[in-house]
């Protein structure tokens, strides 16, 4: 007598079906490379124009916000691509005239005339020169590796020079007596505080990201297809 015959395993090639078969289908992918291509283009367009901000919205109705290129929230943004998500897909599938919010890449002139837009507090565009800048207030023994290349800055935000690094330390004070001490080196010198004794830092990404962001930026919108922004 034989035993019940085993369960298949479904067929790891079986075409998709139904809604899966609507948004992976060739004619989706098609004008998925249509869309990107135009939108790539477009904010190519933009580059070349001397744009050096983004104002961005996460849906038509939502608010604006007005980023510098090289900050790191909207890499996701310019990334158009990889903005084509399976969810993404199944609307275009049903609805070939939806589109995404696509950055509008306007210059400095252009971000001051702007109203009705919130700034960005992760990169402070700043497009006039004049809005403060955003302080971060912290223990000096929450100092660590993140915040080298920072901008130390005294409470009302004057900077005091660019972390190079910190140390502690024993130190003694007028009497001789010893106490513990935090050696914070910057740019332009030295300042010494107490480990509970708090400091304020610019809360905004350091040179280095900004320049690494900048490249890739420039990669992604100046490259090969830079000659097509027309």
């Amino acid at each position: 007598m034989t035993g019940p015959e085993p369960a298949r395993s479904p067929e790891v090639d079986a075409p998709p079906t139904g809604e899966d078969a609507s948004y992976r289908s060739d004619a989706v992918d098609e004008l998925v490379a249509r869309i990107v291509a135009d939108e790539v283009a477009e904010l190519r367009r933009g580059f070349a124009s001397g744009a050096e901000f983004a104002v961005t919205r996460s849906s038509p109705s939502s608010e604006q916000m007005l980023h510098r290129l090289e900050c790191a929230s909207i890499e996701s943004h310019l990334d158009r691509p990889s903005k084509w998500t399976a969810p993404h897909r199944r609307r275009l599938a049903s609805n070939p005239a939806y589109r995404m919010p696509l950055p509008t890449l306007i210059t400095r002139r252009a971000a001051r005339d702007l109203a009705g837009v919130r700034s960005c507090r992760v990169c402070w565009p700043n497009p006039t020169g004049g809005e403060p800048r955003p302080l971060r207030r912290l223990s000096a023994r929450s100092l660590g590796p993140q915040h080298v290349g920072h901008v130390l800055a005294r409470p009302d935000g004057e900077s005091i020079g660019t972390i190079v690094r910190w140390s502690a330390r024993t130190g003694a004070d007028l009497f001789g007596v010893e106490h513990d001490e935090i050696e914070i080196v910057t740019s332009t010198g030295v300042e010494t505080v107490g480990p509970d004794d708090h400091v304020t830092i610019w809360d905004l990404p350091t040179d280095e990201q900004a320049i690494r962001r900048k490249a890739q930026l420039v990669q992604r919108l100046a490259g090969d297809g830079g000659a097509t922004a027309g």
